[in-house]
């Protein structure tokens, strides 16, 4: 059923023809939905509208802005029509856009043809729950110049909300309260090591996937655990990006480190690394103070102490040719409400980099073209592992949703090592899609970039079967 915007209509006027009027049993008033705006309009017939054609007024309301130059979905229940899906897509940020370019790279409308609908994109602070106004930029998907594309605008609230900054959970509940239950992604996943292995740990089936790992108090607590291990991993408890990360490794001669920048250092007993450990951690210390006092949202939650924690970790990572090698997966929920596999990558670093992300990493493959041709398995093998790491994955996240957390879109950073056991070593909400343009995983990419959008129109009530 299609939209269609008449200047004959008058602000209060809906227009349908015979057949659909007497469809719906004779209305005399139909309420109008748009996200969160409910509208009651007066019937009119008119005959001239085709079969499947709506008309609404070019007025429809002054309070908001109604895109008329995109494709909407429509729907009647109980004789209420339902007009979108209404996508609101919060990224982050502590301001309201300053210019439209700050969105040009979202490749949330890849795939915009089978979602439809308005998606807004927008910073937590553009939200006012009160007013239910939001302000923010859509993407006008019949615009011939890009730069041009995007428009500013003031919204109601939306039936559907992709969460993909640090909101409070205060705003959150606010939101809750007028859309109920369909914002998602909405807990602060990934920034405590510690509490999360503390969490995780709990579970049975679990545990046996998690590396060993302990609060990080002394280097007598590391001569302990070298002796036991072999190598470990410091890790600072609330930082990401790879910062401050460092490897330890018992060797004939005493004990070496690798920094998170490559930089290797050798100490012949734990008195010289003691010493070390804590003047570079005191440094990163200062680091990640500066860097959270330059980002609120973050600061708000984490505080800007000049201390910064660390877990100490068992070493479970694989290494080919001196190249440390790691998979993200990637499980999404559906326009079924269902998790869903969409894909699994291998991160392979620089020659002795101890961390994979963006800055140390060499490149990116897909899972099963690494696990045949780094691990070389089988691809009967390849479909096992895949299948037994979303499983894990799965049943880490649905310890967080028996919390009450609503979660829709979550990457797994995991570890396979040379026996082929597999490593749960973190969950994250915030990712970043960097490589969508990388070959050979365009596909996958896109996959990742448009299924929240997927579940997030089903979320607002937009299914095929209606």
């Amino acid at each position: 059923m299609e939209v269609s915007w008449l200047n004959s209509l008058e602000s209060n006027n809906i227009a349908i023809n015979s057949n659909l009027y007497e469809e719906l049993l004779q209305p005399q008033k139909i309420v109008v939905h748009y996200g969160m705006l409910e509208v009651s309009l007066a019937v009119l017939i008119n005959n001239e509208l085709s079969e499947g054609t709506i008309g609404l007024p070019m007025n429809f309301t002054d309070q908001y802005t109604i895109p008329k130059d995109i494709p909407y979905e429509t729907y009647f229940k109980e004789g209420a029509l339902y007009i979108g899906p209404i996508i609101l897509h919060v990224s982050l940020g502590s301001k309201q856009f300053k210019r439209k370019s700050y969105a040009f790279n979202l490749p949330m409308f890849l795939d915009y043809a089978s979602i439809k609908g308005l998606i807004v994109t927008c910073t937590e602070k553009s939200i006012d729950v009160d007013s239910g106004i939001v302000e923010g930029y859509y993407l006008d998907p019949k615009a011939k110049n890009l730069k041009n594309a995007w428009k500013y605008g003031k919204f109601p609230l939306p039936n559907a909300i992709f969460n993909h900054s640090f909101m409070s959970q205060k705003k959150v509940t606010a939101i809750q309260n007028k859309i109920g239950n369909r914002i998602f992604n909405t807990y602060l996943l990934n920034l405590d090591k510690w509490n999360t292995w503390k969490f995780l740990s709990q579970n049975d089936m679990l545990k046996k996937y998690i590396p060993y790992t302990e609060k990080y108090t002394s280097t007598k607590q590391l001569k302990s655990l070298l002796n036991r291990y072999g190598s470990l991993y410091l890790k600072p408890c609330n930082d990401g990006g790879g910062m401050g990360i460092m490897k330890l490794d018992k060797t004939k001669t005493g004990i070496t480190l690798i920094d998170n920048n490559r930089k290797k250092h050798s100490f012949s007993n734990y008195q010289e690394l003691s010493q070390f450990l804590k003047t570079r951690i005191a440094s990163i210390a200062q680091q990640s103070a500066h860097f959270k006092t330059n980002s609120p949202l973050l600061s708000q939650f984490l505080g800007n102490k000049l201390t910064t924690s660390y877990i100490v970790q068992q070493s479970v990572h694989f290494k080919k040719n001196d190249h440390h090698v790691d998979f993200r997966l990637v499980l999404q929920k559906n326009s079924n409400l269902e998790w869903h596999f969409t894909g699994l990558v291998a991160r392979i670093a620089h020659k002795g980099s101890i961390i994979t992300n963006k800055r140390g990493r060499q490149k990116m493959i897909s899972g099963r073209t690494a696990l045949t041709s780094i691990y070389g398995v089988s691809e009967e093998r390849t479909q096992k592992i895949e299948t037994e790491m979303t499983n894990v994955v799965i049943k880490t996240v649905e310890m967080y949703e028996k919390l009450g957390y609503h979660l829709g879109d979550v990457v797994a950073d995991i570890a396979l090592d040379s026996n082929f056991n597999i490593w749960l070593l973190e969950l994250q909400l915030y990712y970043s899609i960097n490589g969508w343009r990388t070959k050979g995983l365009r596909n996958f990419f896109v996959n990742v970039a448009t299924t929240p959008f997927k579940y997030a129109k089903a979320l607002a009530g937009f299914i095929e079967s209606q």
